[in-house]
């Protein structure tokens, strides 16, 4: 992992550890790491029954976990480094290796947590000439011309607001951290290209519009993004993603997943960031993107005498 080489040379790996930001969630739910001789082929114990377990429910490959550092577990540990940027072979599990897998456990677990209470959130009507309840899930809907109020046309999302409570639908579940065309030195341009959704690693990714995924692989800055190519020429991308579940050649639709919110590529902590183009390669504002194609609440139609 790259945290794991740029502390390698470091020797007191626990007093570093200690330094590290987690949050109050993974702390709790962190089991004190057993030491090197206990995490690596050929031992058998409970911490890598543990270990196991863990990963299982991350998603790797070990049939069964019966704390035996086998040929699966070897496997599996190398593909969990392999996700977070690292080249380690997976025969021993170092102390940040074993926070990160538990870090990254209680972050799916509280992600899981937030999509259900989203899913069991009751629909309530909505008012389009009142503000958008936050625990309203409203079916998508097609805009047609004048639909969206002349006023909120193309205005960005204030920051620390929930994507739940926006009247048009988000692709993650999260609060937003950053929106299009601001001003910050973090960003090549100067200014952001997209808006960024923070929200907890392993957060479910979804279309909010149909298209075909013309890309979904690593690209140096976004790190893992998938690409989706819509009917218009214009294209959703989805960046930072800790793992991507959408194959390149898939056609989606509305609801269907992309991917695992994560920090991957250039980023600084868990979040999706969400940017448009046009057919051209030109960046749009995604929020007049959205509101064209992915307005919660119903258009009113044009008064008739």
């Amino acid at each position: 992992m790259r945290l794991q080489r740029r502390l390698a040379s470091l020797a007191i790996t626990g007093l570093l550890l200690s330094t590290l930001p987690i949050s109050a969630a993974s702390a709790a739910s962190t089991p004190d790491y057993p030491g090197q001789a206990s995490m690596q082929v050929g031992v058998e114990n409970q911490a890598v029954k543990k270990m196991q377990q863990a990963l299982i429910e991350l998603g790797y490959s070990i049939s069964v976990a019966n704390g035996k550092y086998g040929p699966q577990t070897t496997e599996a540990v190398r593909r969990f480094y392999a996700d977070n940027d690292d080249s380690d072979d997976g025969t021993s599990l170092g102390p940040i290796g074993w926070r990160e897998i538990f870090a990254a456990l209680a972050d799916q677990r509280a992600a899981e947590a937030a999509e259900k209470e989203f899913q069991d959130a009751p629909e309530v009507p909505i008012d389009p000439n009142e503000p958008v309840d936050p625990n309203a899930q409203a079916p998508q809907t097609t805009v047609a011309n004048g639909g969206v109020p002349e006023k909120q046309r193309g205005k960005q999302p204030a920051r620390g607001a929930s994507s739940r409570s926006l009247p048009y639908v988000m692709p993650v579940t999260g609060q937003i951290s950053a929106v299009y065309n601001q001003k910050g030195r973090r960003w090549s341009s100067r200014r952001h290209t997209g808006i960024d959704i923070r929200a907890p690693r392993g957060t479910k990714i979804k279309a909010v519009v149909e298209g075909e995924v013309i890309f979904a692989a690593r690209k140096p800055a976004y790190g893992r993004v998938v690409v989706l190519q819509h009917a218009d020429g214009t294209t959703s991308w989805y960046a930072h993603m800790s793992k991507i579940i959408a194959k390149k050649g898939r056609y989606l639709t509305p609801g269907d997943e992309i991917g695992l919110v994560g920090s991957s590529g250039r980023s600084s902590g868990s979040h999706l960031h969400f940017e448009v183009k046009s057919s051209s390669d030109k960046s749009m504002n995604p929020v007049t993107w959205l509101q064209d194609r992915a307005w919660k609440v119903t258009p009113v139609e044009s008064a008739t005498n």
